[in-house]
């Protein structure tokens, strides 16, 4: 009998730690996709970089930029660079699948590009960062990447 008891309170425990944990989790706080683009603007020097907008997030992931709450794209304006930095803001968590999978085969896409030949270009997108947090998608890759997804991290603690 003590032996149920000492079991019966060990899940108890184990469920209240389940528990504190999903409450504790934090995602970001719904932030405009503007907040994030203003810390960018703040933070970086996007010296071989621009700003894409909606035609370009289309060619590179094939994505509708319409259907999303907001994104911000920066793409290198060299053509041997695989330098990109992609954070868009979801309207709804069905589009997550969606997303990845257009990052996916972006990314995939690249390294065909870049096989035998770009071997720093390479290095960089095998080292690629993916992060999906609440309702936004952050692709990044490039010298930068760390710095990048450091600041939209930023923004999303304030």
């Amino acid at each position: 009998m003590k032996k149920i008891v000492l079991v019966e309170a060990g899940l108890l425990l184990l469920l209240a730690g389940v528990m504190t944990l999903l409450l504790l989790k934090t995602e970001p706080k719904d932030v405009s996709i503007e907040a994030v683009e203003s810390a960018f603007m703040n933070e970086c020097a996007f010296d071989q970089m621009e700003q894409a907008g909606d035609m370009r997030v289309k060619r590179a992931f094939s994505l509708n930029a319409a259907d999303y709450d907001g994104y911000l794209y920066f793409t290198p304006n060299n053509t041997m660079s695989v330098d990109e930095f992609l954070v868009i803001k979801l309207q709804e968590d069905s589009q997550a699948d969606a997303v990845l999978s257009a990052i996916d085969y972006r990314l995939a896409t690249q390294k065909r590009n870049f096989d035998g030949y770009g071997v720093d270009q390479t290095d960089l997108l095998n080292n690629a960062t993916i992060l999906q947090d609440g309702n936004y998608i952050v692709f990044a890759v490039g010298d930068g990447a760390e710095t990048w997804v450091n600041i939209v991290r930023k923004v999303w603690e304030q």
